[in-house]
């Protein structure tokens, strides 16, 4: 019976993980929460159970802190002192397991080492995480459609409210408006759809013309990118200050023509020179009609000795107008 007890003690803790006949190590780790680990749970290594947990007890200090020992199969694996026994989900209904992530150190654990610890997020709390943004920018929605709500209530129980069916027939002709744009548009497009063609295939005789004088485009590039600095190099300050100088001198010209002085002011100003050449001007044109009717009292010419007749030129009739309106006046 005895015996009997022993082998199912064995067989049992075998099940769970525990081979008496292999040689285990204990290791130890220290964590502030085990999210419900538990003694038996395994440890894994890449996945695969090199050991399982064998205790769970509070440290001693009494800070809360959790001392979690585990056992691990020293023939299977050497394991570097800086490891990390992270727990974690090892499956979707949240079972707690941990494993083992080594580290770089070529100095490896012996029995009764604490190695360093950590806590992976679970499956639960990930997601809430994951959410959390979707689930504020949810509230921040449904705040500004109870906000929207709450103005277009607002806005049916005003008064203005009685003119939105007629703001509603305008915007119906908006539509009907914009849809007829469309469907010109729409027939506009389809005449015109040789000249596109044309277009296109000017564009496609215009962009290989560009690629075949790419060489000559980069000369004319490169000779305004010498003009400009050729440019830069020149003294602008003392070209805008001979600039300003002479724009100052052609203020000062300007000034004196406008005030009437120099000759050229004069010429501006008064309109004495003017009205005496329109004055010689009229005295020209009547001594040349004057010429044309009466030669003979500028040259002395007789043919056959015949006597020639004198005739008025318009100078005359206006100077002899001229003398007639003087003594009617000298009369009345």
């Amino acid at each position: 019976m005895i015996l009997g007890v022993v082998l199912l003690i064995t067989g049992l803790n075998y099940l769970k993980g525990f081979n008496p006949l292999s040689k285990q190590i204990h290791l130890f780790a220290v964590y502030e929460r085990i999210e419900g680990l538990a003694v038996s749970n395994p440890v894994l290594v890449n996945g695969f159970k090199v050991g399982q947990v064998t205790n769970v007890n509070f440290l001693e200090d009494g800070d809360g802190a959790l001392l979690v020992e585990f056992t691990i199969e020293e023939s299977k694996l050497k394991v570097p002192i800086d490891s990390d026994a992270k727990i974690y989900s090892s499956d979707l209904f949240g079972t707690k397991a941990i494993k083992i992530e080594p580290g770089v150190t070529d100095i490896y654990i012996q029995n009764g080492d604490t190695l360093l610890s950590s806590v992976e997020m679970d499956i639960t709390a990930a997601v809430r995480k994951e959410l959390e943004p979707l689930r504020r920018k949810t509230e921040e929605l449904i705040k500004g459609v109870d906000d929207i709500l709450l103005n277009m209530k607002a806005v049916f129980e005003d008064d203005a409210t009685q003119g939105l069916p007629s703001a509603f027939e305008s915007m119906q002709r908006t539509l009907r408006t914009l849809e007829n744009t469309a469907n010109n548009l729409d027939g506009l497009v389809e005449e015109n759809r040789i000249i596109f063609t044309r277009v296109m295939s000017n564009v496609d005789v215009l962009s290989l013309n560009l690629r075949n004088n790419n060489k000559k485009i980069t000369n004319i590039i490169s000779n305004f990118s010498d003009l400009s600095d050729s440019l830069v190099k020149v003294d602008i300050a003392t070209t805008m200050a001979r600039a300003d100088r002479a724009m100052e001198e052609i203020t000062v010209m300007t000034k004196r023509i406008n005030n009437g002085e120099g000759t050229l002011g004069k010429l501006m100003v008064d309109d004495s020179l003017y009205n005496g050449l329109v004055e010689s001007n009229i005295e020209i044109q009547e001594l040349l009609d004057d010429l044309q009717l009466n030669p003979w009292k500028y040259v002395r010419v007789s043919l056959f000795g015949r006597k020639q007749d004198a005739k008025m030129s318009k100078g005359d009739l206006k100077r002899m107008e001229k003398m007639i309106r003087e003594e009617i006046g000298k009369q009345q």
